[in-house]
């Protein structure tokens, strides 16, 4: 344990883009900041070429395990060109500002850096319509479309505060790269994960976070009650469904496991587990 003291992590000069090798980069500084108490850690971005600002939603509920958790407060140094960080809210969270965000974003580009509390649902109903579908990028989407994935991710929102047995917040932020005509956006929850009640589901079938990851978004499959809750389960199988006829991805990580729906599974298994869950939407062609 190393008290009272300042610490700085540089991330290599490599991208950070949402998949599996980002995610993994991050978590290799997490893990090393899991090594401190008591003390302020500036993860220094600064010199990565890219980092794409919707991975804000990861870096926020890690600031937040580590403040609840050790008592370390994270801090961020970026570089030149990276001021997406203050028009998206990420540094003003890091401030302690939450949802306030004190900078400007001119160039409309990222959907806000929000926190939610895990069972806030019309805070996040209001924040999927008046934030994330009423982005310009979305413009060309119909609005029937519109309307069933933002049903889609509010269950899966739901399922955050049915399943996840937290009260920490829960982060959404996304961004979007007209050149690319690309829309990014990434949802994080610090609960349990997808394994221990897939596991207790499937009487022990499941025992790794990758499978539980996939057997989650397979036929209908789902650890709801159905006698209270209906049928469940839904949200993510349908989210992948979307992807898949729309030449777009989705992307689960909880525990170790990480999962790639694109075409076809890509699963990876991380050096560094994950307390919660990461899911990632990239919308292409819009």
């Amino acid at each position: 344990m190393r008290v009272n003291e300042e610490h700085v992590y540089t991330v290599k000069p490599y991208p950070l883009r949402t998949g599996y090798e980002g995610v993994a980069r991050l978590m290799e500084f997490y893990r090393y900041a899991c090594g401190f108490k008591f003390c302020s850690i500036t993860l220094d971005v600064s010199l990565v070429n890219h980092l794409d600002a919707n991975l804000s939603a990861l870096i926020m509920a890690m600031a937040t395990k580590l403040q609840v958790k050790s008592n370390v407060s994270l801090r961020i140094k970026i570089g030149k060109g990276q001021d997406i960080f203050l028009r998206n809210g990420l540094i003003s969270h890091l401030e302690g500002h939450g949802n306030n965000n004190r900078y400007a974003d001119d160039r409309k580009s990222s959907i806000a850096l929000t926190s939610f509390k895990p069972f806030d649902e019309d805070f996040y109903r209001d924040y999927l319509a008046n934030r994330f579908f009423a982005h310009r990028s979305l413009d060309h989407i119909p609005q029937e479309i519109k309307d069933v994935l933002r049903d889609l991710y509010l269950e899966v929102f739901t399922n955050i505060g049915l399943h996840a047995n937290t009260k920490l917040p829960v982060f959404a932020c996304g961004q979007y790269f007209p050149v690319n005509k690309a829309l990014k956006f990434t949802l994080v929850d610090l609960g349990e994960g997808f394994l221990k009640k897939i596991r207790v589901s499937t009487k022990g079938r499941v025992t790794k976070d990758e499978s539980a990851i996939v057997w989650a978004t397979e036929g209908a499959n789902s650890t709801k009650d159905k006698s209270i809750h209906g049928p469940g389960g839904t949200g993510l199988k349908e989210l992948k469904k979307y992807c898949d006829t729309n030449n777009g991805s989705l992307h689960i990580c909880s525990g170790a496991g990480y999962v790639c729906f694109k075409d076809r599974k890509f699963i990876h298994c991380l050096s560094t587990s994950f307390r919660g869950s990461i899911i990632s939407i990239v919308m292409r062609n819009i």
